[in-house]
């Protein structure tokens, strides 16, 4: 035995040894891996992610027991045996027929990493429903934690679009109807470009969480100057600061329900904050405000082909990705407001987690609510959200024991995931899931203003935007007039040319179907047309 992967010959078929271990059975090599394959049942929709399969043993049964709507993903992380397998699987007959009708794939090892978000994106049909791990040999000892967390990440992953897909389900129409309108407002707005880059003081962010009581607590209030912080805010968090009589510099809001202008009761007509909303948050909130207050970004609430057109007309705003929590996007921006990675940016109120009784920081909307809806048989407390099915107990890092659900839970790991490395990014809450950044009191570690220019400053032309937003909506106005037509008028064509016109129109127009439970592609049957017929002047009227 070598410490480099060779063949080992064996009486029934061929082994690997490698760094003095065979990684397949010395007596029959493939009997395990067959025998796992054959007590193992393979539902329609299934990834499999074969680890450390270094020779093709148990593929061709694999895939012959597997049904059409699945993939294998063979995953070596270690170069050496993914170099030395390569020419098995080459020459393999089975891996080259199946990796041509993308049902077998062999990503890199440095493709790897990237690989729950490649398992995501391909699932746009939403054909894949689950994952599966299967050791293929005893290759994954080598690389056994990360194999693991390989697993757990792409399980996330399959989990993550299905949320999204229910999400879309439920607000897919609003969103899409927001889009469109905010689309119409936003060359009357301030660019959010105008703010990449161009802060000057330390920036202070809040949630709605406990902690921004504990900050507020605990510091006096006289000495939170605007001058000496650019103060930004999540939408449920304003009404906390405003009755500690704190204006801040921003707010941040993606909800597209009407139900979340209640959190901006008392500022209407107030001209010294800054509202930065989402394109597909609730439009009438430009009722509230003057629209040069208002600034767009653009969360990408799904992948879709309307929204790729209207990238390639060059006027969306600042994109970011889907963060699922408002807060985790106010801490995306804030990171790119600052003129330099030397300012520090302070986060407080971002808890996901509550104590029983609370959900809520003093003074937001759900504490009002709570507090107008008191009775003699109703308490000011909240213990149903600590007691319910979905409460998960644990302590947090003040070491009380606190409550958070699989949802709250998930948002930390993704504000872990993204923003843990951020160079001066502190966390100044007190209590709540840890968030894996250097913990910094805001008040007690102020920075000198800076001055610097931004680097990604980009020049925005209002009346050029306006243009091409024009543009665009016309020409969807026009294809949903066709749309309409061609569904409801006997234009004297072919049915294959209908056909034919009907697709190319409504396929890349997911805004007409992809609310639908099973609006993940186009199709042409007769009661998914009528349906897309209902949607078409619902959308009409907005353009």
């Amino acid at each position: 035995m070598t410490d480099k992967p060779c063949l080992i010959h064996t009486e029934q078929g061929v082994s690997v040894s490698y760094n003095g271990h065979l990684l397949y059975s010395k007596y029959n090599p493939a009997k395990n891996i067959v025998k796992k394959i054959a007590e193992t049942d393979f539902l329609p929709g299934s990834v499999i992610l074969c680890l450390s399969p270094v020779l093709p043993h148990g593929l061709r049964e694999l895939m012959e027991k597997l049904p059409e709507n699945c993939m294998a993903i063979l995953c070596e992380k270690n170069q050496e045996l993914f170099d030395f397998s390569a020419s098995f699987f080459d020459a393999d007959s089975l891996c080259k027929k199946k990796v041509a009708s993308n049902r077998i794939f062999r990503p890199s090892p440095s493709e790897l990493d990237a690989l729950p978000q490649w398992i995501y994106d391909q699932n746009k049909s939403g054909q894949y429903r689950r994952v599966i791990a299967i050791d293929f040999s005893a290759g994954t000892q080598l690389n056994q934690q990360y194999y693991k967390l390989l697993g757990e990440a792409c399980t996330d992953a399959m989990m993550t679009y299905w949320k999204n897909r229910v999400t879309l389900t439920k607000f897919g129409r609003k969103y899409s109807r927001n889009f469109f309108a905010n689309l119409k407002a936003m060359p009357r707005t301030t660019p959010i470009e105008n703010f990449l880059g161009k802060i000057t003081r330390p920036i202070l962010c809040f949630g709605a969480g406990e902690s921004t009581d504990y900050f507020f607590d605990n510091i006096a209030i006289e000495n939170l100057h605007r001058q000496d912080f650019f103060i930004l805010c999540a939408d449920t968090a304003l009404a906390a600061l405003q009755a500690r009589g704190i204006i801040p510099d921003g707010v941040f809001i993606e909800e597209a329900q009407s139900v979340i202008l209640g959190s901006f009761i008392g500022s209407a007509g107030k001209t010294d904050v800054h509202i930065f909303a989402g394109l597909s948050s609730v439009p009438q909130l430009r009722r509230c405000f003057r629209e040069n207050q208002v600034s767009y970004f653009f969360t990408e609430f799904t992948q879709a082909d309307f929204i790729d057109r209207a990238k390639a007309k060059g006027f969306l705003p600042h994109a970011n990705p889907a963060f699922g929590s408002v807060g985790l996007t106010m801490v995306h921006y804030a990171l790119l407001f600052r003129a330099s990675a030397e300012l520090p940016v302070y986060v407080c109120g971002l808890d996901f987690s509550y104590s029983a009784g609370r959900t809520h920081a003093r003074g937001t909307p759900a504490h009002k609510n709570k507090l107008i809806s008191q009775t003699r048989l109703s308490s000011i407390y909240d213990f149903k959200a600590a007691y319910n099915q979905n409460a998960l107990p644990f302590t947090e890092k003040s070491g009380r024991a606190f409550t958070t659900t699989k949802i709250l839970i998930s948002y930390s790991q993704i504000f872990r995931q993204i923003f843990a490395g951020a160079k001066n990014l502190f966390d100044s809450g007190k209590t709540g899931i840890s968030l894996a950044i250097p913990a910094k009191n805001a008040m007690e570690n102020r920075a000198s203003k800076i001055s610097g220019k931004n680097p990604q400053e980009k020049s925005v032309d209002a009346a050029e935007s306006a243009e091409k937003i024009t543009e665009f909506l016309e020409e969807e106005k026009n294809a949903l007039l066709n749309l309409r037509a061609l569904l409801t008028e006997n234009l004297g064509i072919s049915e294959a040319e209908r056909r034919e016109k009907i697709t190319a129109l409504a396929a890349c127009r997911e805004y007409l179907f992809l609310h639908y439970p099973d609006g993940m592609a186009f199709r042409y049957e007769q009661s998914f047309l009528n349906r897309i017929r209902t949607e078409i002047d619902f959308f009409l009227r907005l353009f």
